[in-house]
């Protein structure tokens, strides 16, 4: 093979020729083999490492064309000495080293195969075929895709337009039958030589893993041994979303559901934009999937103001949800979801349009919202001890709703002289079911109050009030003056 010592500086690349009696190395079966002796004397005691292929592994590489190129010695900032690699035969180009690897005599820095038998070959006869933008120029820019993420194109379909180095627009067209994975479906940049662009696959089962991953928070409470689990991001581009985000049909109100395992139980929470919209109690959400199928929650309790990854405000509203309910979220095609608002006497359409870049088509939104439901089922199964799903969402929703006070309260875990200021509906019953998880808990006091938001300020200042003896959550170290002061407080 033939040789070339290039110099790199800033933006100038000088090259010079190596003398014309270097050795070709390549044996008659394509085998890249490192010989220091190919080199000029006076770089021959210097350090040799592998820097980079010039085209990906699995592409076809002519007589002539550089196949890789080698560092020679160390580097100066970006300055270095380095070697390119002239091919002095065709082939599949199989790569074998990782940058930065070491080089001595002996070791095979590529190979070459012939076509048809490198099981990597980028063959549209293969189970997927990887489509490299090849550009003569660095002037070439992407403009944009004629397909969606996902869909199954056809040979000669017409995939994506990109502007050439006289502006005109060009067509990329398929070169197999598949399943399309774009690298990046909100490409905008100019486009590279080699670049990938996109995957034609069989099947779209691997998209779909890659694409769409979610990543779950278990939180344990080490004083009741009780367990929350929610989530750091769902099927999110940028990881930003804590649920499944989509857009009214009119793409005027944002719509976000997620599932949680919160007090023993499955729920679904809702959050909307408070610039956008606001629902009341006794307005319900609706879900609609194949062979008519629906799902509806009514919105019992006032919403939660809270905040999201992004800090923008967000009411937060949550319902029980059921085995059933589950089971159809899981395994049936979702259609269409409603905001159903009685008091204002209209509803709000949706689920066409999703709210991630991921999942911007109905058919991503999908399949979005069945991966998920199956993951969450499958790490509440796992993780939470004896989990039994709510069977029948009324008979739980029943106590949760026939009053609107709400009461502060104190209790004690006399096992370790801890205390826990926090709110509830039915102070008695959140006892109850701590009592279950950790029998040494007992409440010392609690006041009711006539709706939610004061139950909220007086436990925030007592939050506050106590904050330099919080020990996690709702949980502190309390003497005897403080147990006093909060008595007197919930008289």
């Amino acid at each position: 093979m033939t040789f070339f010592r290039n110099i790199f500086k800033s933006d100038q690349k000088k090259i010079e020729n190596v003398s014309e009696n270097e050795t070709d190395k390549s044996s008659e079966f394509g085998l890249g083999e490192f010989e220091i002796n190919d080199f000029p004397e006076n770089d021959r005691n210097k350090s040799f490492y592998f820097y980079e292929y010039n085209k990906p592994n699995g592409e076809w590489i002519e007589i002539g064309q550089p196949i890789c190129i080698i560092r020679i010695g160390e580097k100066s900032g970006f300055n270095f000495t380095s070697a390119s690699i002239i091919a002095s035969r065709s082939g599949i180009l199989e790569h074998t080293l990782k940058k930065d690897d070491i080089l001595s005599n002996g070791i095979f820095f590529y190979k070459l195969h012939p076509k048809g038998e490198f099981q990597n070959e980028n063959s549209i006869e293969n189970s997927e075929f990887k489509e490299y933008f090849k550009s003569p120029s660095y002037n070439y820019s992407f403009d944009k895709w004629l397909v969606k993420d996902g869909a199954y194109v056809k040979i000669g379909e017409p995939i994506f337009t990109y502007n050439d180095s006289n502006r005109q627009k060009q067509t990329n067209y398929s070169k197999k039958d598949g399943f399309i994975f774009q690298i990046d479906p909100c490409k905008v940049v100019l486009l590279k030589d080699y670049e990938l662009i996109y995957i034609i696959r069989n099947s779209d089962e691997q998209r779909i893993s890659e694409r769409f991953i979610n990543i779950p928070n278990l939180i344990v409470d080490e004083f009741t041994n009780s367990r929350i689990i929610n989530w750091h991001t769902v099927s999110s581009r940028f990881g930003r979303n804590t649920g499944i985000k989509t857009k009214s049909d009119d793409s005027i109100t944002d719509f976000l559901f997620t599932l949680n395992y919160i007090d023993n139980n499955d729920y679904i929470i809702f959050h909307f934009n408070p610039k956008q919209i606001r629902p009341r109690q006794s307005d319900k959400v609706l879900f609609l999937f194949e062979n008519g199928k629906q799902i509806q929650f009514e919105l019992h309790e006032n919403p939660i103001s809270s905040k999201n990854s992004l800090n923008e405000k967000i009411l937060e509203y949550k319902g029980l949800i059921t085995k059933t309910e589950l089971e159809i979220f899981s395994n049936s095609i979702f259609i269409k979801w409603k905001i159903s608002l009685v008091s204002d006497k209209r509803d709000i359409l949706g689920g066409e349009i999703g709210g991630d870049d991921f999942y911007s088509t109905k058919n991503n939104i999908q399949i979005v919202i069945k991966k998920f439901t199956r993951e969450y089922v499958e790490f509440v199964k796992k993780n939470i001890p004896d989990y039994k799903p709510t069977e029948l969402k009324q008979a739980v929703m029943v106590k949760e709703i026939t009053t609107d006070f709400c009461s502060v309260y104190l209790m004690h875990d006399t096992s370790n002289n801890y205390y826990k200021i926090g709110i509830s509906n039915k102070p008695e019953y959140r006892e109850r079911t701590l009592q279950s998880e950790k029998p040494t808990i007992e409440i010392i006091v609690s006041k009711k109050f006539p709706i939610r938001k004061i139950a909220e300020s007086i436990e925030k200042a007592l939050h506050e009030t106590y904050s330099e003896k919080r020990l996690r959550g709702e949980w502190f170290e309390l003497d005897l003056k403080d147990i006093e002061h909060i008595i007197e407080t919930l008289k």
